[in-house]
């Protein structure tokens, strides 16, 4: 019993020992697999480690267009309108504006001097049929009453005060409309920016009173 003992010990010793073996073979053999798997994780660290310069090349490009961008100056626009009317629209390449400016402004101008010298020769000749002098007179102006005399250069005065008010406010326009298209000359319209409506048909089979569908349907396209 004693020598069975022994002879069974030894026997799980050495199938031990063969066991341990194998192990060691496949650990031997599986290495390459191992480093095949290490140098793809280094590909892959490098990978990720390369993203962050791309990351930072992209951020540098939309800064330096967001820049390229800002170069356009409402300021600029506003100040050159304001010195010159137009100057600003042409600075904002809206070109096409600057004769409807200089056209309301030349008829402006036109009124303001027509009803300024027609007010002037009115107050002439009701001053002097007031202060009762005859030399001066304007022959044409005769027939005229003293009332209408004053009614007419009121009239001529008035419409005066308005071309200028009209002008000034044609002034104003041209500088705000300088500075607004100014802030918008960056602004992105897009036909993604829009409302779409969609015809739609619906048979009987999807339609729950059991007859065809006609309909449409709005989509907005937002960016």
């Amino acid at each position: 019993m004693f020598v069975r003992r022994i002879l069974i010990s030894i026997l799980f010793v050495i199938i031990s020992f063969c066991s341990y073996g194998q192990v060691v073979d496949t650990i031997s053999t599986a290495s390459p697999k191992q480093e095949l798997s290490k140098a793809e994780k280094d590909s892959i660290i490098n990978a990720k480690l390369s993203t962050p310069s791309t990351i930072i090349q992209d951020n540098t490009k939309t800064n330096n267009s967001i820049s390229q961008k800002q170069t356009h100056s409402p300021l600029k626009a506003s100040l050159y309108s304001t010195f010159v009317p137009g100057l600003g629209q042409i600075y904002n390449r809206q070109v096409w504006k600057v004769p409807i400016i200089y056209a309301a402004e030349g008829a402006l101008l036109y009124l303001a001097i027509t009803n300024y010298r027609g007010a002037q020769r009115f107050k002439d000749e009701y001053l002097l049929r007031s202060n009762n002098i005859v030399e001066g007179r304007n022959p044409e102006y005769v027939n005229f009453p003293d009332q209408s005399i004053y009614n007419l250069y009121y009239a001529y005065q008035k419409n005066f005060e308005l071309t200028i008010v009209a002008g000034a406010i044609i002034y104003i326009l041209n500088i705000v409309d300088a500075m607004v298209y100014a802030h918008l000359f960056d602004f992105d319209i897009s036909p993604n920016l829009s409302m779409n409506l969609t015809p739609y048909y619906l048979p009987t089979s999807f339609s729950p009173n059991y007859s065809p569908t006609f309909g449409l349907s709005m989509r907005f396209n937002l960016r």
